[in-house]
């Protein structure tokens, strides 16, 4: 039933999922209602317990409407549910941009939650209501699952530290691993990033994922050390952290070995060693050619040859370790 309302009379959906309405944006679609005209019959609402229109969706044309100082416009008045009216507005909006990650996150808690509570109502299993939702909004049910965990996670305080400097996304595996004050070094390192002569990228979810790899193979710890670094901010890359977990490393070696009574003169006698070997293997290059014609041999000698090498490289890269 259509019914012609005063702007007055109607209000916005209580679920309506966008906190904010951006006044250039409101301010253009004015004017083109006024060049264009208004659609009439493009809006829906119910009547609530107070008599009111709420707004099922179109709540930038209705501030638009009321800037043009327009009286008043058709409705299609509907019997809608609480979560008909979430689910409607959701879907609306989800089409359109400019829908803030929280607000998104906020908007789909609502609606699996009123789901729940008509499932519980109708004395039906309220197991499934986030994979129902996620169905009618055409998303994956495990993204629904996270957008609820987003919401009940990252508390007001929270959202206002973010800031839009990290995605809800980000800060939620921050928090999940490294609580509020990982949260803050992330927020410092992207704004950091926005700057001409930033070293570093934005950090994603990737990011922390990344880092929680880098630290994965370390001793516990090692790693609680490393986790310290990571969430005050002093390491902030992967190969920073694998820097940090060789450095730890080779440092409990030399705890765990004593040390030669002369290192020095150790380390010369070592010295001299590579470099009478260095002489050896390059007496070997010329007949190279002949140590192939032995299959055996030549096989042994390559295995023997590249253990030396890694080793090395080993040696070279702990010795790097500042």
């Amino acid at each position: 039933m259509y019914k012609d309302v005063p702007l007055t009379d109607i209000v916005d959906n209580p679920f309506q999922p966008r906190g904010d309405f951006d006044k250039a944006t409101i301010r253009s679609l004015a004017d083109e209602i006024a060049a264009e005209g208004f659609w009439n019959g493009t809006l829906q609402g119910r009547r609530n317990a107070r008599g009111r229109i709420e707004l099922v969706f179109g709540h930038r044309r209705l501030r638009a409407l009321r800037l043009l100082k327009i009286p008043s416009v058709h409705v299609e008045l509907l019997n809608l549910t609480d979560d008909q009216m979430a689910v409607r507005a959701l879907e609306e909006n989800l089409q359109r941009e400019g829908l803030k990650d929280f607000e998104k996150a906020d908007a789909v808690k609502a609606a699996v939650d009123l789901e729940r509570q008509r499932r519980k109502t109708a004395g039906e299993s309220e197991r499934g209501a986030s994979e129902t939702i996620a169905k009618r909004l055409g998303l994956d049910a495990g993204w629904v699952a996270k957008l609820c965990a987003i919401s009940l996670s990252i508390d007001n305080e929270e959202r206002s530290l973010i800031d839009g400097a990290i995605s809800a996304k980000t800060a939620l595996a921050a928090k999940e691993w490294g609580g509020k004050r990982y949260m803050r070094t992330l927020v410092r390192q992207a704004k950091a990033a926005t700057k001409p002569d930033a070293k570093v990228s934005k950090p994603t979810e990737n990011t922390v994922a990344a880092m929680k790899r880098a630290i994965k193979t370390a001793s516990d710890d090692v790693r609680t050390k490393l986790e310290e670094s990571i969430f005050s901010g002093e390491l902030i890359t992967p190969e920073q952290v694998d820097r940090a977990a060789r450095r730890e490393r080779a440092a409990q070696v030399r705890r765990r070995k004593p040390i030669p009574p002369d290192l020095k003169v150790v380390i010369v006698g070592w010295t001299d060693d590579l470099n009478d070997w260095t002489k050896k293997l390059k007496t070997v290059a010329p007949y190279m050619d002949y140590v192939e014609e032995e299959p055996t041999t030549a096989r042994k000698f390559r295995a023997a040859l590249k253990q030396l090498i890694d080793v090395s490289t080993e040696l070279l890269k702990a010795a790097s370790v500042k």
